[in-house]
C-alpha cells in the first residue's frame, strides 16, 4: 500500500470510521507494506476506556453462544461492544472457519457492535500475532466493552491473560474430571470460572468439584464460580455483575500486565524481523550443508556471527 493509502487509513482510524476499523484489520491480517506505521499510529493513540474481556476455555464448553448472549445483555445497558473471535484456522488457507461469527450473527446489523472473526494460524495460546496487533486497532474506538473470544487452552497456552483484564474460563460438565480442569494452566489465568450447560444432571456435582479443588486458592486469589445456561440466557445478568466487579479490580493490575505483555511483543517482533531477514540466507547455505562442504552446526554459528546487537 502506498504511503499516502496509509495516510488515508489512518485518517479514517482517527475520524471513527467502523469500514475504516474492518479495513485496517484487513491491512494488518495481510502485513502489507506500510503496517509498521499504522500500528505505531495505533499503539500511540490507543485508550484506555474499554473494560477487554477474554473467554477461553475447552472446546465445546459453549464459549461462542455465551459471548452472543453476553453481547446482547451489554447492548441492553446502552455498551457499545467489540469482538474479536479466533476461530480454528484452515489448514490449507490459514484462515478462520467462521463459525464464531455464524453464531453471533444476530448482531450484524447493530452498528453499535462490531466482531471480526481471526484464524489462530497455530499459535500458542489461542491468539495469533495478527490478533494481539488488532486489539491496538479496537482500543483505537469508543467500546465500552470489547470481548476476545480465544481458542480452547492448555496448561502452557495462557498467554490470552496478559492481552485482558478480566479472564473468563468457561467450562462444561461431562469433559471428564473438574480438578484436573481446574489444574490444566486454567485457575492460574482465570479471575471467573463459568459452568456453563448448568442444566446437565451432573450439572451440581461438577460445580461442587471445581469449588473444593478451588478451595485451597487464597481467597483474595480464587476465581469466582458463575453457573449458567447460555442457550436460554440463565446465569448471564449475573455473569455481567461478576464482570464489571472484578473490572474494577483487576484495572489495578493493567501495568504489571503492560510490563510483561510489551517485553514479550518486542521479542516477538524481533525475531520475526531477523527470521524474514535471515530466510534467504539460511536457504542458500542449507545447500552449502546438504552438498557436504559444512555442518549445519557450523552455518548456523556463521550466520549468528554476522547479527550484529548494537
Amino acid at each position: 500500500m502506498s504511503a499516502s493509502k496509509v495516510k488515508q487509513l489512518i485518517q479514517r482510524l482517527e475520524d471513527k470510521e467502523r469500514r475504516g476499523l474492518a479495513k485496517a484489520i484487513t491491512f494488518v491480517e495481510n502485513q502489507e507494506a506500510g503496517v509498521a506505521e499504522l500500528m505505531n499510529h495505533a499503539y500511540r493513540n490507543m485508550n484506555d476506556h474499554a473494560l477487554v474481556i477474554g473467554v477461553t476455555g475447552p472446546g465445546g464448553a459453549g464459549k461462542s453462544t455465551l459471548v452472543d448472549k453476553v453481547i446482547k445483555h451489554c447492548r441492553r445497558r446502552g455498551h457499545k461492544v467489540g469482538v474479536i473471535a479466533v476461530d480454528p484456522s484452515s489448514p490449507y488457507t490459514g484462515g478462520a472457519f467462521l463459525g464464531d461469527r455464524i453464531r453471533m450473527g444476530a448482531h450484524n446489523t447493530d452498528l453499535d457492535v462490531f466482531i471480526r472473526s481471526f484464524g489462530s494460524r497455530g499459535s500458542m495460546g489461542g491468539i495469533s500475532q495478527g490478533t494481539k496487533r488488532c486489539l491496538y486497532l479496537f482500543k483505537n474506538y469508543d467500546f465500552d466493552l470489547i470481548i476476545i473470544e480465544s481458542l480452547g487452552i492448555g496448561q502452557d497456552e495462557t498467554e490470552i491473560t496478559n492481552f485482558v483484564d478480566v479472564t473468563v474460563v468457561t467450562v462444561v460438565p461431562g469433559y471428564g474430571d473438574a480438578i484436573q480442569i481446574a489444574k490444566a494452566g486454567m485457575q492460574e489465568i482465570a479471575d471467573i470460572f463459568v459452568v456453563n450447560k448448568a442444566d446437565k444432571p451432573e450439572a451440581e456435582e461438577f460445580y461442587l468439584q471445581m469449588a473444593n479443588s478451588l478451595h485451597l486458592i487464597p481467597e483474595e486469589l480464587r476465581p469466582i464460580m458463575v453457573k449458567t445456561v447460555a442457550t436460554t440466557e440463565d446465569g448471564i445478568p449475573e455473569l455481567l455483575e461478576v464482570i464489571e466487579k472484578v473490572g474494577l479490580k483487576q484495572r489495578s493490575k493493567r501495568r504489571a500486565k503492560a510490563e510483561i505483555r510489551i517485553k514479550a511483543e518486542i521479542e516477538t517482533e524481533v525475531f520475526n524481523l531477523i527470521r524474514s531477514r535471515l530466510a534467504g540466507l539460511i536457504e542458500d547455505k542449507a545447500m552449502a550443508a546438504f552438498s557436504g562442504q559444512a555442518t549445519p552446526f557450523e552455518i548456523s554459528a556463521e550466520i549468528a556471527g554476522r547479527i550484529n546487537i548494537a
